[in-house]
C-alpha cells in the first residue's frame, strides 16, 4: 500500500475542507432568496389563515389579492395613517426596539367585512415567537389568529402554533365594556372562565412560560393601536 507523507495528507485535507465549504456556501447562497420567497409566502398565508381563509401555499399569492388590500397601511402611535409606507415594509423586531411612541405599527385590511389584521412579535422561552390577530368591524372582537415560533419546547411551548391552543381565541375582546383596553390574559389551564369574562383564555397545559409570553406579546403587540381602533370604531358609528 502506497504510504502518504503527512505534509501530503494536511494539504489534501486542508484542500478537500476548503472544497466542501465552498459548495456549502454555494448551495447556501443560492437557495437564500428562495427561502425568503418561502418565508415570505407562509407569512402571507398566515394572515390569511387569522381572517378564516384556508388556503395552500401555492395559491397564497393568487387569492391573497381577493382578500386583502395590497401591501397593508401604516399607522403610527397616533393613529394616523403613515404615508408612503405599507405593511409589508415594515421589520417588526426592528420596530419593537424603538420606543413605543416612534414605532411604525403595520396593519392589514380585509376586502370584507371590515376586518383587519394586526402583526404581532414578542419574545418566546427560547427564542422568537410571532403570529397574527384578526379583528372584526367592531375593532375590538378577535376573529381569529395564528401563532409560531422559533425554538419553544416540542410538545409543550411548541402548541402555541397548534389549532387547539388558537383556536381558544376567536370571540375574545380586547376592550373591556367601558372601553378600556385589556388585552387578553392566557391562565393557567383548569380554572373555570367565567361566561362574562370575553378576555381570558387557558394557557397550554406544561407550557407556562410559553403562555406567559403570549400574553405578554399580545398586550405589547397590540397596545399601541389603541388610539387607532378607537378611533375605527368611533368613525363606524
Amino acid at each position: 500500500m502506497k504510504q502518504f507523507s503527512n505534509l501530503y495528507i494536511f494539504c489534501f485535507s486542508s484542500a478537500l475542507v476548503l472544497v466542501v465549504a465552498a459548495a456549502l456556501s454555494f448551495t447556501s447562497m443560492s437557495l437564500q432568496e428562495k427561502q425568503k420567497d418561502n418565508e415570505e409566502i407562509e407569512r402571507k398565508q398566515n394572515i390569511l389563515i387569522a381572517l378564516g381563509v384556508d388556503v395552500d401555499k401555492a395559491d397564497v399569492l393568487a387569492k391573497l389579492g381577493q382578500y386583502i388590500e395590497e401591501g397593508g397601511i401604516v399607522i403610527d402611535f397616533n393613529g394616523d395613517i403613515v404615508p408612503d409606507e405599507t405593511a409589508d415594509g415594515i421589520n417588526l423586531k426592528r420596530e419593537q426596539a424603538k420606543p413605543v411612541e416612534q414605532r411604525l405599527l403595520p396593519v392589514y385590511i380585509a376586502k370584507e367585512d371590515g376586518m383587519i389584521v394586526i402583526p404581532v412579535r414578542g419574545a418566546g422561552m427560547w427564542g422568537p415567537i410571532w403570529g397574527n390577530v384578526a379583528l372584526k368591524s367592531d375593532m375590538n372582537t378577535i376573529h381569529g389568529v395564528t401563532f409560531d415560533h422559533a425554538s419553544e419546547t416540542p410538545g409543550l411551548g411548541a402548541e402555541m402554533a397548534g389549532e387547539d391552543f388558537q383556536s381558544r381565541f376567536p370571540a375574545r375582546r380586547l376592550f373591556d365594556n367601558r372601553g378600556n383596553f385589556q388585552s387578553i390574559t392566557v391562565q393557567k389551564p383548569g380554572r373555570a372562565i367565567p361566561d362574562t369574562d370575553f378576555h381570558t383564555v387557558d394557557g397550554l397545559s406544561g407550557g407556562t412560560v410559553t403562555s406567559n409570553r403570549v400574553e405578554e406579546m399580545l398586550r405589547n403587540s397590540l397596545s399601541p393601536y389603541q388610539t387607532y381602533l378607537v378611533n375605527q370604531r368611533n368613525n363606524s358609528n
